[in-house]
């Protein structure tokens, strides 16, 4: 005889029923939960990816605007270098015209016999020289201006020869004047700036002398009376 299977009433089919369905729900709740925390941690990643996003946009539209006002100062920059050209060579012949023009003194400096002529001899192998750049040259040029502006403001004196040879003591009086004596103090004179010349002129002597003290340093600045060139009229 087979065995008797236990006997299973209504209430007990019910409550195995009920089991079986709790379970059910509980693995589908697990599962909803598990769904909705994927959902929440690809919701925020995709946010996160949203923001750098925006950001790397940003950093390349900043980009794009360095670029083009790298291009634009490029171009610039070109047409100023263009334009810079003959304004040099306009710069460096004026320079040579109004040195030639001026009073003929010289500065000794260091082991140079005259650095002036020495500046305007490398300012024309600059300017000519393709291996330098136009801003050098400019910048060079713009020097050499301001020492001969200075030029107008100092009082200097220096020694030199006559052009007989006699060795003589001169001092230059900013643009004013530009005078000499003799070694002996016998003579004095001064550059006459209309008749490009040396004019003798012992009247001058103590005027000279006096100069040359200032120029050294040796009493302060005074009045003192030099010939000075009359006015002319400017050409138009």
């Amino acid at each position: 005889m087979s065995p008797k299977r236990p006997y299973i009433g209504p209430v007990h089919r019910v409550a195995r029923t009920a089991i079986a369905l709790l379970l059910s729900v509980g693995g589908v709740v697990s599962h909803a939960q598990d769904a909705g925390e994927r959902f929440a941690k690809l919701s925020a990643e995709t946010e996160s990816f949203t923001r750098y996003n925006a950001t790397l946009q940003k950093q390349i539209a900043s980009q794009q605007q360095r670029l083009a006002d790298v291009e634009a100062q490029s171009s610039a920059l070109d047409a100023t270098a263009a334009s810079l050209a003959p304004l040099i060579t306009r710069m460096h012949d004026d320079l040579e015209k109004f040195v030639s023009a001026d009073l003929p003194f010289l500065d000794p400096i260091g082991d140079s016999a005259d650095s002036r002529k020495d500046r305007m001899q490398r300012l024309k192998e600059m300017v000519a020289d393709a291996g330098v750049s136009q801003a050098e040259k400019y910048r060079r040029l713009l020097e050499a201006y301001q020492i001969e502006i200075e030029y107008g403001r100092t009082v200097a004196a220096y020694t030199g020869q006559l052009e007989d040879g006699r060795k003589a003591e001169y001092v230059r009086v900013g643009r004013v004047a530009l005078l000499y004596r003799t070694q002996d103090g016998l003579e004095a004179g001064y550059w006459d700036h209309t008749q490009k010349k040396w004019i003798v002129d012992n009247d001058y002597r103590d005027a000279v002398a006096q100069a040359l003290r200032v120029a050294k340093k040796e009493v302060a600045p005074d009045v003192m009376f030099l010939p000075v060139p009359p006015a002319q009229e400017a050409s138009s």
